[in-house]
This record gives structure tokens, sequence and C-alpha cells, in this order.
């Protein structure tokens, strides 16, 4: 069993926000075999995702190039996630300003966002929140 299904069957239910210099940046409630993640600072968002990739921000073609790579394989790592989820009859959801941004997993059923990510695990909900958060 993959440690992204065991790590959400762990989860069966309750409510978590993460916060960062006394920030509050995210909201985790699960119930059942639904996860719903709540962005609350996009900045906070931005930031971490930089950090994780190793990387300041950069500008110009370089940075733009650089990435897109990083996107690439993000969204393998994304796809590997979503798919284990999709098994284990998990779903879960990002929002973000009372929408659902991205919905990895049992119930994303995605029409065209299919193509850009290469699974069905994957349904991108908004395309423009997904933007504005950075992802």
């Amino acid at each position: 069993m993959p440690i992204t299904t065991i790590l959400a069957e762990m989860l069966k239910s309750g409510k978590v926000t993460v916060s960062t210099n006394n920030t509050e940046a995210l909201k985790i409630e699960a119930l059942d075999k639904k996860i719903d993640i709540e962005a609350l600072n996009k900045e906070i968002i931005k930031d971490t995702l930089v950090a994780a990739q190793g990387t300041e921000k950069n500008k110009g073609l370089t940075g733009v190039f650089g990435q897109l790579g990083s996107a690439r394989s993000n969204i393998g790592l994304l796809k590997e996630v979503a798919e284990d989820l999709a098994k284990s009859g998990i779903t879960v959801t990002l929002t973000y300003k009372d929408s659902v941004v991205v919905t990895l997993g049992s119930e994303a059923s995605p029409k065209l966002s299919s193509i850009i990510t290469g699974t069905k695990a994957i349904e991108i909900n908004s395309p423009r929140k997904l933007i504005e958060l950075g992802l």
C-alpha cells in the first residue's frame, strides 16, 4: 500500500489549521475518505513551493524554462499520488476563496485537464485560481 494511501486512511476525521509566523496558511478537514485543504494565504503557499523547489524566484527566460521543467516533474509526482488515492477511494480537494481549485483521487472527473495531467485522477476545477495560487 502506497504511503499516500496509508496517510489518508489515518485521517478518518478531524480538523487542523497550519500557521506560520502567527498567520494561518491552511485549514485541513478530513471526514471519512474525503480531505479538504483550504488555502488561506497564497503568499505563504507560493513561498513554500519556491522553497520546496530549492530555487529563488527567477526572472526572465531562464526562470520560465526552469519553472516549466519543475512543473513537469511535479506533475509526475502529483499524478502518482492522485492515482494512488483514486485506487483507495480517497478524494482530496484544494479550495481557495470558497472555490474548489483541484480535485485529486476518486471523485475527480476531469474534462480537458486530463489531457494536461495525463490522468483521470486529477481534475482542475478552477484554472484561474490555480494560477493565482502559483501552482
